[in-house]
């Protein structure tokens, strides 16, 4: 597996962790969240983007989630289904997933 797809990962589920225990400590979030922009704009940058879409059935939550919210640009229609999927879900990762539909069908999502 591609070394910053890894790391995509590692973020993604660290970061979701920490939000769904309420264990967010601020300097941790910004650095997870960074890895994953980085790795996103990485990608984006060198026409590797659809990449992330192997992320889209991830075991994990966390990665689906935000592979899913960046590929809405790329997959719409798989992406969305995913982040449909996971809005059913109780806790953060279902809100931040309906949100984040919300603002894409609004045309407020940019990447």
């Amino acid at each position: 597996m591609n070394i910053k797809l890894k790391k995509f990962i590692e973020a993604c589920i660290a970061k979701g962790e920490a939000e769904e225990t309420g264990n967010v400590k601020p300097r941790e979030d910004r650095k997870y969240y960074k890895i994953i922009n980085s790795v996103y704009s990485y990608l984006k940058n060198n026409h590797q983007l659809e990449e992330l879409s192997n992320l889209l059935d991830h075991e994990n939550v966390y990665v689906q989630l935000w592979a899913s919210s960046y590929m809405l640009q790329l997959s719409g229609s798989k992406a969305e289904k995913v982040l449909e999927n996971l809005a059913t879900l109780k806790g953060n990762i279902g809100f931040c997933a309906e949100m984040t539909l919300q603002e894409w069908r609004k045309g407020n999502l940019k990447f």
